[in-house]
């Protein structure tokens, strides 16, 4: 795989990543942690630097959403970090929650 073609499935891949988010759908973690292992494999071997990688990503982001990647996050704030979720009810043991007396079965 010479440069050209490296770049070029780099733009393939963040193009549908960011094609499907702005559908609707969330990239799996796994997906996304593909991609950006195969952005730092090209770093490291030379085919390109840290900047071009983020150069691209912006612009195929822009071209996908119309706005920046900061644009969007100011536009978008992460709701599911802000929830909180009520753990008390797992606070008891379950054999209380079940409403098991602990008695031993005879």
């Amino acid at each position: 795989m010479d440069r050209d073609q490296y770049l070029a499935e780099v733009e393939s891949r963040l193009r549908r990543m960011f094609s499907a988010s702005k559908s609707g759908y969330r990239t799996p973690a796994a997906d996304r942690h593909r991609l950006e292992g195969f952005m730092q494999a090209g770093v490291f071997f030379g085919l390109t630097d840290n900047r071009e990688l983020t150069e691209l990503m912006e612009e195929i982001h822009f071209s996908v959403f119309g706005k920046t990647i900061r644009e969007r996050r100011e536009d978008q704030p992460l709701n599911w970090q802000s929830e909180t979720v009520d753990y008390s009810a797992y606070e008891a043991p379950p054999f209380i929650r079940n409403g098991d007396t602990g008695s031993p079965v005879t």
